[in-house]
């Protein structure tokens, strides 16, 4: 059976089982694009988005609790594509198909073709990154680029041409800088990217080259924002500093527990694969030690930051799979046979039922599409409006002031002055024409719903505990 290894036949087999990896991971995620709201932080990037199309600028004046790089790259790609819902998930599934590329690439180049397919499956069937594969917020591209990094950081230590290997090292190295500028979670990448880089002789030229092309793509994002890096550090930063006694969110131990499945699958992969393919492994464990400080740090946490451990989960299983595999390669021909394909229906087993659960969390929290056309009857195209729901706002077309496209809890209670700053907003110029109660968030801002009643008299029930305040010639 070791000749199952040899030739470029399993080359062709292990491309062609990623490219079907790659293509399964698009089409079981197309059918949920048009869905309702997944995640309340969905209708926030919409609604941001929107504001940067109409010409306001981030952080000058669209407000933003994720650095740069994230709506800067998504927008205008957003746009061209439509901008609408659909269009904002089908870039998350753009960089959701990457970061299965990626990871095999890093399990190609640190264990082998077996490593690159299992690494590719299991980013995409775990039930976090089907998640982050669709849903519009931060997570899901900063761990993709994350997945890139240090791929290019496996290609630039395995390259035999120097040249390429320098190149792929800053490639590597801008990758990390994007991402950090995606999520601040991927601060957690650096460690397994110089563990990498760090494992050969070659890192004193490959290193210098990785600082270089972080501090180049860095300063391409920064530098032309540098009259926005106050405010880009006290939204981006600083909120979530101020936050840790305004919002609780979970710890770190439930946000493990809620994946313990593909946990203890990966530890198993880890004991096993140790010996055989000892680089992925220390990636791997490296790679979830320093996912799990950087949630430890996180403020407020909360579920879909676990998948700052999925590349680490990843790895672990590749390296698993690849040493079971090659320990069958061993047996005779026809032991081989039984115990390959048993091993096999129990590996498409189980990913088809981790591929399910992620799928079906993809279901809509809320139908908005009735509260968006009462927006729509009671308010014209052009007017301004402040809500507690920004899906629905985002939904029927309807522009936030920009500097509160972002409503949430966190914001308004933990941020020195925000209740102050949306009332000044709202009479602002142009003046903000509505004011719409409906999550229940704004119900409990102190004074904030004597204040409204007073200026916008007019108030339209819309079912429930939804309300819509109007003020006076604005319907």
């Amino acid at each position: 059976m070791r000749s199952w290894f040899d030739g470029n036949r399993p080359r062709a087999l292990a491309l062609l089982a990623i490219g079907v990896v790659v293509l399964a991971t698009v089409v079981s995620r197309l059918p949920v694009l048009g869905v309702g709201e997944i995640d309340w932080d969905e209708g926030v990037y919409w609604l941001s988005m929107q504001s940067m199309r109409s010409g306001h600028a981030l952080f000058v004046s669209v407000y933003s609790s994720q650095p740069p790089a994230f709506l800067l790259f998504a927008e205008p790609l957003w746009a061209v594509l439509g901008a609408g819902i659909v269009a904002g998930r089908a870039v998350m599934l753009a960089w959701g198909a990457v970061a299965v590329v990626a990871g095999s690439v890093i399990g190609w180049r640190l264990g082998g073709r077996v490593a690159a397919v299992a690494a590719a499956v299991t980013l995409a069937v775990d039930p976090l990154m089907v998640r982050q594969s669709v849903v519009l917020q931060a997570d899901g591209p900063a761990t993709a680029l994350g997945l890139v990094a240090v791929a290019l950081a496996a290609v630039a230590l395995t390259s035999a041409s120097r040249h390429w290997g320098l190149a792929a090292a800053g490639l590597a190295g801008a990758a990390l800088a994007v991402g950090l500028l995606t999520k601040l979670l991927d601060v957690a990448v650096v460690l397994p990217l110089l563990t990498v880089l760090l494992s050969r002789s070659r890192w004193r030229r490959l290193l210098p080259a990785a600082v270089l092309g972080g501090i180049l793509a860095a300063g391409a994002i920064l530098l032309p924002l540098h009259d926005a890096w106050q405010a880009m550090w006290n939204q981006a930063v600083g909120l979530h500093l101020d936050t840790q006694s305004a919002t609780s969110g979970i710890s770190v131990a439930d946000a493990l527990k809620i994946r313990w499945h593909l946990a203890a699958i990966a530890a198993v992969g880890a004991i096993i694969g140790w010996r055989r393919h000892r680089r992925l492994v220390v990636a791997g464990v490296v790679w979830f030690a320093a996912a799990v400080a950087a949630m430890a740090v996180t403020h407020p946490l909360w579920p879909h930051h676990a998948v700052s451990v999925s590349p680490a989960y990843a790895l672990l299983c590749g390296a698993g799979v690849s040493s079971a595999f090659e320990w069958l390669s061993h047996l005779g021909r026809r032991d081989f046979v039984y115990a390959g394909t048993a091993s096999a229906a129990a590996l498409v087993l189980a990913a088809s039922i981790f591929l399910w659960s992620g799928l079906r969390g993809l279901s809509p929290t809320t139908d908005f599409s009735a509260l968006a056309g009462a927006l729509d009857a009671h308010t014209s195209a052009t007017a301004q409006l402040v809500g507690d729901d920004q899906y629905a706002q985002a939904l029927a077309n309807r522009a936030a002031p920009p500097g509160f496209v972002d409503t949430s809890n966190t914001r308004m209670y933990a941020e020195p002055g925000a209740l102050q700053g949306l009332e000044a907003a709202a009479d602002g110029a142009p003046p903000v024409c509505a004011v719409l109660f409906s999550s229940g968030r704004f119900a409990h801002l102190p004074g904030f719903a004597a204040w409204v009643a007073q200026r916008y008299p007019v108030a339209v029930s819309l079912g429930g505990s939804q309300t819509l305040f109007l003020a006076p010639g604005c319907a």
